[in-house]
């Protein structure tokens, strides 16, 4: 049975090989990996946490120092 709210064919999830994913990552740059990347976090958090809103990077800490300083 099909529902008028649904788009796409008839079909089993388990049919999916996953060979689009593979073409399609392969096709990536390193930038637009690392990019998606913190996109999926960001909508983890808010989906996971939407009561707290977007994180952000800490930027507050940094600098280097030598050993021993």
């Amino acid at each position: 049975m099909r529902s008028d709210r649904m788009m796409g064919g008839m079909g089993k999830v388990s049919e999916d090989d996953g060979s689009f994913d593979r073409v399609f990552w392969s096709k990536a740059t390193p930038e637009e990996k690392v990019r998606a990347i913190f996109e999926l976090r960001e909508l983890y958090h808010e989906v996971m946490h939407p009561e707290i809103g977007a994180q952000t990077l800490d930027r507050t800490v940094g600098g280097t120092r030598r050993c021993g300083d």
